[in-house]
């Protein structure tokens, strides 16, 4: 199986188990109207609906055009940097939108009880299938050298996913355990709030993290990816090895299309340039399928 088949296998499988997902938590959602819960649910769907934009890539970003002979590998990254930023910006409008609640009931004593019951056998299931589904998609991106930034996303939303679930099972067991009558009872009103914000908090990162790396590789800058470093400058030393003298090698990384620069000193036999492209290419593709080479004169 290709790295790409293996890429498209994950993505179906995604997709499927966040709709899943997604049907159940509109359907508690609607049960509790907790916000928190909203948020969760939009992030399967979400999920659901960016898997298959991200199955529809995968099946066209090794072509070739006119326009673009390298292949439309870029797609990839930027798939990547929309989903990242619209994760970003649902966290932050939840957080928004349960202050807005919060500052009702403290500001004038308007609001309802959460209606907590439902809320943690679901969470409970929920985070359980986002950590399974993250540790899926890890392991498939493992199967690809860790070349597949669709599925590095993929894993990381389902991380994000499986927080928030935790999150709001944990917050919602403790509000259950407060008397509504007592000194804490106003979080039985306000609970939404705070067990929102908790969660967008570390939630944060994982998204910022992805963005800057996708935008790195779109925007052209070396990998940062230092198995990938390793690897590739290892074939490229044992290959010109007493045939030529290496003076840099510069690598990039877009989506699954490596690119590797081989800085070298002039009047190299274009032949013999040739032949330690070939060798090199062996030894790489079998890990990284879309690699190319190109030689540079220092």
């Amino acid at each position: 199986m290709t790295q790409k088949q293996i890429e498209r296998k994950s993505l179906i499988v995604s997709c499927i188990v966040n709709l899943i997902m997604a049907i159940g938590g509109f359907w508690i959602f609607s049960i509790t109207n907790i916000q928190a819960l909203f948020l969760d649910c939009s992030f399967s769907m979400i999920a659901s609906c960016s898997c298959l934009a991200a199955l529809e890539i995968s099946k066209i970003s090794n072509k070739k055009t006119k326009n673009y002979p390298d292949g439309l590998y870029f797609l990839e990254p930027l798939y990547s940097i929309f989903r990242t930023l619209l994760t970003l910006v649902l966290l932050f409008s939840s957080v928004a939108r349960t202050a807005k609640a919060a500052w009702g009931y403290f500001a004038y004593g308007v609001g309802t009880p959460l209606m907590i019951e439902p809320v943690i056998p679901y969470e409970i299931l929920m985070c359980i299938i986002c950590f399974g589904l993250s540790f899926f998609n890890r392991s498939q991106s493992r199967k690809t050298n860790d070349s597949s930034t669709l599925l590095a996303t993929e894993s990381k939303g389902n991380l994000i996913d499986g927080i928030l679930s935790l999150g709001v099972a944990l917050s919602a067991f403790l509000i259950k355990l407060i008397d509504i009558n007592g000194s804490l009872g106003f979080l039985h009103y306000t609970g939404d709030f705070f067990i929102t914000t908790i969660i967008v908090l570390p939630a944060i990162k994982e998204p910022i993290s992805v963005f800057i790396s996708s935008f790195r590789e779109l925007s052209g800058g070396l990998t940062t990816n230092q198995e990938l470093k390793r690897t590739v400058f290892q074939f490229v030393e044992k290959n010109l090895s007493g045939i030529m003298t290496l003076q840099k090698c510069d690598i990039y990384k877009i989506g699954m299309h490596i690119k590797v620069c081989i800085y070298i000193t002039n009047n190299i036999d274009y032949k013999k340039i040739q032949t330690v492209k070939r060798n090199i290419l062996k030894d790489i593709c079998p890990i990284y399928e879309n690699a190319e080479i190109v030689f540079c004169e220092w």
